[in-house]
C-alpha cells in the first residue's frame, strides 16, 4: 500500500511537472512535527495554475524516534499573495494521507510466577494509515528568478493524529 501511494504521489508530480502552461518547480524540504517530535525530510513539486493559485503535491518522511515512525502525502493549494516583488504568502488548504508505524517491546512474565524476565521479550509492530486534510500558511521569498525559499507551518487534520508540521524548504522553478 505505501509503495502504491508513494507511486501516484510521484506520478502526480511528474504530471504537474511536464504540463506546458503555468511555472512549475521542483524542491526539498525539512520539517518537524509537533505529534511525532522529530525531524521530516521531503520532495515536493508545484504548478501553477493561474497566477495566484498554485498546486503542490509534496511527500514526507519523519525520521523514526522511540519506535515511532511516519510519512505523509499532500496535495494542497495555495493562494499566492504578493507582498513586494520577491516575497508572497499563501494560506493553503489540501488533503493528506499519512502512515504510523510504532515498534514495541513487550517484556514476558513467566506465567505463574511472577518473575519478569528482561532477555525474554516479544516484539513488533504496528501500523496505522488514514486520510485527513491540510490547513495552513506559508511565505516564499525569490532569491533570484528561478530560485526560492518558503517557510510554512500547517496543521494536520487527521483522527487520532492532529499535529502541527512547520517547515523550511528551497524549490527550483523551470
Amino acid at each position: 500500500m505505501r509503495k502504491v501511494l508513494f507511486a501516484m504521489a510521484m506520478a502526480l508530480v511528474s504530471i504537474s511537472a511536464s504540463a506546458q502552461k503555468g511555472e512549475t518547480a521542483f524542491g526539498a524540504n525539512l520539517s518537524y512535527g509537533t505529534e511525532i517530535k522529530n525531524l521530516g525530510v521531503g520532495v515536493k513539486g508545484q504548478y501553477g495554475i493561474t497566477d495566484a493559485i498554485r498546486a503542490e503535491g509534496a511527500f514526507d518522511y519523519f525520521l523514526k524516534k522511540d519506535g515511532l515512525s511516519m510519512w505523509d502525502v499532500n496535495l494542497n493549494v495555495h493562494y499566492l499573495i504578493p507582498i513586494t516583488e520577491k516575497l508572497k504568502i499563501y494560506p493553503l488548504a489540501g488533503v493528506v494521507f499519512t502512515n504510523w508505524k510504532s515498534d514495541f517491546t513487550v517484556d514476558v512474565e513467566y506465567e505463574g510466577y511472577g518473575i519478569i524476565d528482561d532477555d525474554a521479550d516479544d516484539s513488533g509492530s504496528t501500523t496505522t494509515s488514514k486520510f485527513g486534510a491540510n490547513l495552513g500558511a506559508g511565505l516564499q521569498y525569490d532569491l533570484t528568478d528561478k530560485l526560492s525559499l518558503n517557510v510554512e507551518g500547517k496543521y494536520q487534520l487527521i483522527s487520532d493524529f492532529d499535529q502541527m508540521v512547520f517547515s523550511v524548504g528551497v524549490a527550483y522553478k523551470f
